[in-house]
């Protein structure tokens, strides 16, 4: 395979994101990064979303499949690379769950390759013909053995990967599911301006999958691509996914006034989660001015004994200042809060549950502490409560996840969860809001939704 992929100029390449089962219906961004990357150059790419169409392909046209996957879909993943090596397709798989675990991820998927960083650089390198041992952060089989060319890699310049291939994601072609429940306008389209995290959360895998140094994108490049969007796609409000938009005022700063300087018509969310302790009226003011009308807020818990314990380093007095600031600015606050949390008693959850409805949000979402590979908490879960027997990654996501490192039965924390959900959303005042916001054709997942928070084994 190493001496075909040498000896071909271009390649087929065929990217997948399985179907499974998720709340968040978005165009894939990853997927559209590396489609860009490949075709600039010169390799034929199909993208194919199962959240978007069925996953079907003749075998004949492709030289190559990637595969990307997240923990909590990594068995839907591993179908697919079971498929395409069924096929006698070569494969390569990468996505934050493989970046976190590769060896165990190309143990387990029986995969050619796994790529260890961003996949630009490294599926870019390996299809265009660089030997295996060569390419930037790759995992491949040699001999039967495991092999690693180099170490993970996160290109410092990102924005030489240039624009997601927006062709095909196309924001028109995908349901109205969108990250955050509900959306004021359609179509909807992600973007990211930044990638890293330099904070030390121990239930976070950020700083794993995309480094700990924050690498920015020009502001400049950030409202050309929202201009385009608008352009040639007819989106009408975007999301923007970093994951530390307001990490660097400056940053943002800079693309809201770009918007206004424009005469941008466009509303704008952040659906990801911000850190609360970077936000001041000032600066809310502008990003509501520039189209900004929802920011999920990473509150995580009310007790700062726990906040301490995870490493968030966020002081509990400075969440509810915030909030009504953000509020007072004129955009409304999502609240994540997590519960379960290593040594947690019944009185810090019910703590952060009462917290969270005493605050002014429109939206709350309470999960589960889930201990995602490669973090401190998974280390810890898989040291002291794991029983050393196969991992079953389906279950490892928010609502899920049963662990007993709690002072709390696993059967509580779901009771409690559940609770929280159908108390905030019983509110009439929050149960109005989502019924106001909502087009015809959003109803029945809006409610298919809540109901899997309320009901969610």
């Amino acid at each position: 395979m190493l001496t075909r992929i040498r000896d071909q100029k271009s390649m087929n390449i065929l990217l997948i994101s399985p179907k499974y089962n998720s709340h968040i219906i978005a165009p894939h961004l990853g997927l559209g990064y590396l489609s860009a990357s490949l075709k600039k150059a010169g390799h034929t790419v199909l993208v194919l979303d199962g959240l978007r169409e069925p996953v079907v392909y003749d075998p004949e046209k492709w030289d190559l499949v990637g595969v990307t996957a997240m923990s909590t879909y990594f068995p839907e993943a591993l179908a697919e690379v079971k498929k395409a090596r069924s096929f006698g397709l070569k494969t390569i798989i990468g996505g934050p769950h493989v970046i976190s675990v590769p060896e165990q991820s190309l143990k387990d998927s029986g995969a050619d390759y796994a790529c260890l960083g961003e996949g630009e650089i490294t599926l870019n390198q390996l299809a265009s013909g660089t030997p295996a041992e060569e390419v930037e952060g790759l995992l491949y089989r040699e001999d039967g053995e495991i092999k690693q060319s180099s170490p993970k890699h996160f290109h410092k310049n990102i924005d030489e990967f240039g624009f997601p291939d927006w062709s095909s994601i196309d924001p028109r072609t995908y349901p109205l599911a969108p990250h955050g429940m509900i959306a004021r306008a359609h179509p909807l389209a992600p973007i990211i301006t930044t990638r890293g995290c330099p904070y030390p959360c121990t239930y976070c895998s950020a700083p794993i999958t995309a480094g700990k140094a924050m690498r920015y994108r020009d502001p400049l490049s950030v409202v050309d691509e929202i201009e385009m969007l608008i352009r040639d796609f007819g989106v009408k409000e975007i999301q923007i996914e970093d994951d530390n938009f307001t990490v660097k005022r400056s940053h943002t700063q800079e693309i809201c006034e770009e918007i206004l300087r424009r005469n941008i018509k466009v509303l704008w969310s952040l659906p990801n989660g911000v850190r609360i302790d970077l936000l001041d009226p000032e600066l809310l003011r502008l990003m509501k001015r520039s189209g900004c009308y929802l920011m999920a807020l990473g509150i995580e818990s009310a007790n700062q004994r726990i906040l301490d314990l995870v490493k968030k380093q966020l002081d509990k007095e400075v969440v509810r200042k915030t909030v009504r600031e953000v509020t007072d600015a004129g955009i409304e606050a999502w609240g994540f809060f997590m519960v379960g949390f290593p040594t947690e008693t019944r009185e810090e959850i019910q703590n952060t549950i009462d917290f969270a409805h005493s605050l002014p949000l429109t939206l709350a979402q309470f999960t589960k502490c889930t201990p995602l590979p490669g973090t401190e908490i998974y280390d810890l879960w898989l040291k002291d409560y794991s029983d050393g027997k196969h991992i079953d990654w389906a279950t490892f996501n928010y609502y899920k996840f049963h662990s007993n490192w709690a002072e709390v039965t696993s059967d509580e924390i779901d009771s409690m969860q559940k609770k929280a959900h159908l108390r905030f959303y019983a509110n009439p005042k929050n149960f109005i809001h989502i019924i106001k916001n909502l087009r015809f054709r959003q109803y029945m997942t809006a409610f298919k939704r809540l109901f899997n928070l309320s009901t969610a084994d």
